[in-house]
């Protein structure tokens, strides 16, 4: 930990809002590109759970242990916020086993690649298990005994989510581009 990091986690500590802002500025991109990646791009719910996040660092701020990195305690914690937040979603929504692909508006220029923004747009057409799994596997690169224990399925349910979603974006990408792609 360098000695910055350790002034602004002993300033959040004590409160001091100076640190607090400046733990706000290092961190909050880091945040909000999990939020869009899980979540959506500007969505409202990416929003409201950034800010959710960013008040649990603030109040688990006292919890944190030096020997750890302070980047990778607080993307840990907006991981698992943002898990929570699907699990909590998959519960209070009946999804649809229909994988029918999702219309996309043709982009002005049309060629054979897809911007950052567009992949992650297209990603979040999955439905959310899917989209979990993935994240979790191709993004966060956890292994799939780890996503076993964090979704609280078989193995067998896991490899098959996996699996599902890069089925589901490999036609969701060639829909997109119009011709077929060989990735994934």
């Amino acid at each position: 930990m360098t000695n910055g990091e350790k002034e602004i986690i002993n300033g959040c500590k004590r409160g001091d809002q100076a640190c607090q802002e400046q733990l706000y500025k290092a961190y909050g991109p880091m945040i909000k590109a999990v939020c869009y990646r899980y979540v959506g791009y500007e969505t409202e719910e990416s929003k409201d759970l950034f800010h959710d996040i960013v008040i649990s660092v603030l109040t688990k701020v006292n919890s944190y242990q030096s020997h750890n990195s302070l980047r990778s305690w607080i993307y840990k914690i907006s991981v698992n916020k943002c898990i929570d937040f699907l699990r909590l979603k998959q519960i209070h929504r009946t999804e649809s086993s229909d994988d029918s692909l999702v219309e996309f508006a043709a982009p002005e220029h049309h060629d054979d690649t897809l911007t950052m923004d567009q992949l992650v747009q297209i990603i979040n057409t999955l439905p959310v298990n899917q989209k979990l799994a993935f994240n979790l596997y191709e993004v966060e690169g956890y292994t799939e005994q780890e996503i076993v224990e964090i979704m609280g399925m078989t193995p067998t349910n896991v490899r098959t989510l996996i699996s599902r979603s890069k089925q589901s974006l490999r036609k969701r990408i060639t829909a997109y581009l119009g011709k077929e792609i060989d990735i994934l």
